[in-house]
């Protein structure tokens, strides 16, 4: 036993490695090598008996990487968005849910319409992860990744609450009170849950001054949100998504420096591997999925298969391309609308393809109804869920940067700039700062004039960026600070205590951008971390 654990470990980890390899030599979207390498490992001596449990998704995986999303989501920009962000979080899944389920009954209508839309609530949500990464990696409008994004952080628990009320009602359907009334326990107990989380979770950070009990307390923080509020039946979804929200918002500044810039460089190792595992994992079910359903007819299966894909993606790219229109004349404020091009709703229409969660949601149908009886075709609902996911993660993923190049989306100017702008800012902020300094007729430190020197350098740097007919290129908010990595930094200097007043004064500057709405939340994110690591290097050397 020890052993078989031991090769299936080496198996997962082998194809984790190989897939970044993959993915870095060849540009193929991370989430379809990852799946297509795990389907390869499933077929290996010894691997068709391993199972990828729902519990293990919907419990161990599935807290953390929406805590992740959420805690570095901008709240602003998904209000900014806000009919978009919601239409097709709540309405394209229940619409999706019943599209699939009616493809579903015509082909096998001894299923049942509860059967069928617990089915349809499975495959509804798309997983952000596979197509919001090349959209990112691509440089596509910042509007794009956040209505997807954000749509995924909620659409997810609109499904679930679905699946657990049509799974309910197989074999005793449930009254319209019944299911207001869950539905109700499950949103306003699921938010109210998580907001009560984050500020709890808040108040204690504050008092923590350890980097390592730091990082343990955001690590436990999803699961605290997540398992109780699955626990009372509420949605585990929303209760992470708020308190992921409210202590990405609020809870930036309660940390010291360099704790912040531990936790955060955790998260993002962890949610790197967490996603890569899960991908794996799906992968290596298939095969044993495809095996059950072997004594139904191919041609049958086909059609099935077939039908309901073509729905999937279908119901998803109508409704981006043509509800929108529709939305335009509802009685909202005009910034709650995202103003999409065609071409954008084009690209967000094709980003649909379906993840773990809908396979950990199908692995979840229970074998008997309610009533005690067999749950009608689980093992054909499961391979249909299968396909839809094979299908969506991988014929959707890898044409996508072939589609954004063909459209030719790519940032506006002021997107492009946007880092650049924001980091000359609080360089700027930081020589004033010395101009007020030497106004005040206070002593220089040693090393002031050769700060103010490494600043104008950084400056007129960051002058040429801007200037459109600069050779040297635009950075996005991933860049180093001064475009530069050989450039002089304030660190050689012997003026700590003044570096670090600088170093403040820049943050403070970044906050005043952030809050006006002239740079994004990911573009203060980045310059901050930045800002952390320098100060972090500064307290080390004095």
């Amino acid at each position: 036993m020890p052993i078989q654990i031991f090769v299936v470990a080496m198996v997962l980890a082998g194809a984790v490695l190989l897939g970044r390899f993959v993915t870095g030599r060849t540009g193929i979207p991370d989430a379809a090598a990852y799946v297509l390498l795990g389907v390869a490992a499933g077929l290996l001596p010894g691997m068709a008996g391993v199972r990828l449990s729902p519990d293990l998704v919907l419990l161990l995986f599935l807290p953390p990487l929406i805590y992740y999303a959420a805690f570095f989501s901008d709240p602003r920009e998904t209000i900014h968005n806000l009919v978009a962000v919601l239409g097709q979080a709540v309405g394209l899944v229940l619409v999706t849910a019943a599209a699939v389920a009616a493809t579903l009954l015509a082909v096998f209508p001894d299923v049942g319409w509860a059967a069928a839309i617990a089915f349809g609530a499975a495959v509804a949500p798309p997983d952000p992860v596979a197509a919001g990464s090349v959209l990112q990696r691509l440089g596509a409008p910042r509007r794009l990744v956040t209505v997807l994004e954000s749509e995924g952080l909620v659409n997810d628990g609109v499904a679930l609450t679905l699946f657990a009320v049509a799974v309910a009602s197989v074999g005793a359907p449930a009254s319209a009170g019944d299911v207001l009334t869950h539905l109700v326990v499950e949103v306003g107990g699921g938010i109210g849950f998580g907001l009560l989380v984050g500020v709890l979770t808040a108040a204690l950070r504050r008092r923590i001054r350890d980097s390592t009990s730091q990082v343990l307390l955001s690590l436990i923080t999803p699961y605290l949100a997540f398992v109780p509020a699955q626990l009372v039946q509420s949605s585990g979804v929303l209760a992470t998504v708020a308190a992921a929200v409210w202590l990405g918002t609020r809870g930036r500044g309660l940390v010291e420096p360099t704790s912040r810039l531990q936790t955060e460089t955790f998260w993002r190792v962890l949610n790197t591997l967490l996603v890569a595992l899960l991908f794996v994992l799906l992968g290596i079910q298939v095969p044993s999925i495809v095996a059950v359903v072997g004594y139904y007819p191919p041609g049958l299966l086909a059609v099935a298969s077939g039908a309901v894909v073509v729905v999937a993606i279908g119901v998803r790219m109508a409704w981006v391309l043509l509800v929108p229109s529709l939305a335009g004349l509802l009685p909202v404020r005009e910034e709650l609308t995202s103003r999409m091009t065609f071409r954008e709703r084009l690209v967000l229409g094709w980003c649909g393809p379906r993840g773990a969660v809908s396979l950990a949601v199908a692995l979840s149908i229970p074998l008997v109804t309610p009533t005690g009886q067999e749950f009608p075709r689980r093992d054909l609902l499961l391979f249909l869920t299968v396909v839809v996911v094979l299908v969506t993660l991988v014929g959707q993923t890898v044409p996508l940067p072939f589609l954004l190049r063909r459209l030719q989306l790519r940032p506006d100017e002021r997107e492009q700039t946007e880092g650049v702008r924001a980091r000359r800012a609080t360089v700027d902020a930081a020589l004033r700062e010395l101009d007020d300094v030497a106004a005040r007729d206070e002593p220089d430190p040693p090393g002031a004039e050769a700060l103010r020197q490494v600043l104008e350098l950084r400056r007129d740097r960051l002058r040429d960026q801007l200037d459109p007919g600069s050779d040297r290129g635009r950075t996005t908010p991933d860049d180093d600070r001064d475009g530069d990595g050989d450039d002089p930094r304030p660190d050689r200097l012997d003026a700590s205590d003044l570096r670090l007043r600088l170093v403040n004064v820049e943050r403070d500057m970044l906050r005043t951008l952030h809050e006006k709405g002239e740079i994004s939340r990911p573009t203060m994110v980045a310059i901050s971390q930045e800002l952390d690591l320098d100060e972090t290097q500064l307290r080390r050397r004095r």
